[in-house]
């Protein structure tokens, strides 16, 4: 599947949901530090944020974690580990990314449950993002950002099957 093609599945299911979105595009961006450049080009909604996301899985299992944090904030990861009850977490591989979640790096992105048919991928979404802001979410790529409100990114999630489960990253 194309990038464009994609972002279009993300954009119909929300479409469908009834959910308003806000799409911007920009250059490929694969860190946080990239992204923040184009942030300050962009006429971003007012209260935007824009999320980092941590794909982790469990060591020696096949549980995985997709982790969705303020874009500034260093996640607490012995704190997850102890909060979900598992085994030392690390990042999952490229590899594991795309079979689970049909991403690569760089387009990492809680609407990347759509392509989670399994329900393989756990998704931790940090309390501090519950609050009005609108989430910055790439739409399963990485030449364009999406903007969501947190009910709405959890309407999605559950409309593909996951619920977001809630925790101090």
């Amino acid at each position: 599947m194309t990038d464009l093609e994609k972002r279009q599945l993300v954009t119909e299911r929300l479409s469908s949901l009834g959910i308003e979105y806000k799409l911007y595009e920009h250059p490929a961006v694969f860190t946080m530090e990239e992204s923040a450049k184009y942030e300050e080009k962009l006429d971003l909604p007012e209260g935007g944020i824009v999320v980092k996301n941590l794909f982790l899985k469990e060591h020696n299992s096949d549980k995985y974690f997709l982790v969705v944090t303020l874009g500034n904030k260093n996640a607490d990861i012995k704190s997850l580990r102890r909060f979900l009850g598992t085994k030392p977490l690390s990042f999952a591989t490229e590899e594991e990314l795309c079979q689970k979640l049909g991403v690569t790096r760089g387009a990492v992105s809680p609407l990347a449950v759509i392509n989670d048919t399994d329900r393989a991928v756990s998704l931790i979404i940090d309390d501090s993002l519950k609050n009005d802001a609108l989430l910055g979410v790439h739409p399963c790529e990485n030449t364009s950002t999406l903007f969501i409100s947190y009910k709405e990114l959890e309407k999605f999630a559950e409309s593909c099957g996951h619920m977001l489960i809630n925790m101090q990253v």
